[in-house]
């Protein structure tokens, strides 16, 4: 079965979000006009009628920011449905709604990317290790690097803390936090 004739696009989610949201909140076209205009965005109720009647072909990203904004939600649940069915990220490209939703958060790559670059262009504090400060007031990725420094006798490279990180395994001579817990309780 072809998804891509009957897969949503962003434009037709956030046209039916908008709708959705616009009623759930009781306004008017001309009060998210005003709502968007009050925010810089000149908007009037032609605009919101014909980005709801599907008339409209684009919303921009700074459009698509101040609606979330108005409607108290996060940009990607106006941009990716809420519910499940197929999603058309580009002409010949459908994958289900979760799974771009997983992709926008960063979480999940979609086939055929190149998954090293993917989970490397993350800032550090959003790795699965995070720039948390520890008890001693250090940071998360100071800890380790001591830690390293204290199993193996080298210092840990920004690279090296990077790939370690990526594939969520410890590099060898080391213990987790769990592991060490689990060496204690066992004595």
């Amino acid at each position: 079965m072809d998804h891509t004739v009957d897969a949503m696009d962003p434009v037709g989610a956030i046209s039916a979000r908008v709708k959705e949201l616009r009623t759930r909140k009781g306004w008017t076209g001309a009060e998210l006009g005003k709502q968007m205009t009050s925010r810089g965005i000149r908007w009037d109720r032609s605009i919101v009628a014909n980005l709801e009647n599907g008339r409209r072909a684009t919303v921009s990203v700074n459009e698509l920011l101040v609606l979330a904004r108005v409607f108290d939600v996060a940009p990607l649940h106006l941009m990716v449905p809420v519910t499940e069915g197929p999603f058309k990220i580009a002409a010949d490209e459908v994958y289900p709604a979760q799974r771009v939703r997983e992709w926008v958060r960063g979480q999940t790559p979609l086939p055929g990317t190149d998954e090293r670059m993917f989970r490397s262009e993350v800032p550090l504090d959003e790795l699965p290790v995070r720039a948390q400060v520890t008890a001693e007031g250090r940071s998360r990725q100071d800890e380790m690097r001591a830690a390293y420094r204290a199993a193996t006798g080298r210092e840990l490279g920004a690279d090296e803390l990077l790939n370690w990180m990526l594939r969520g395994e410890l590099p060898e001579g080391m213990v987790s936090g769990k592991q060490k817990h689990q060496e204690e309780a066992e004595r």
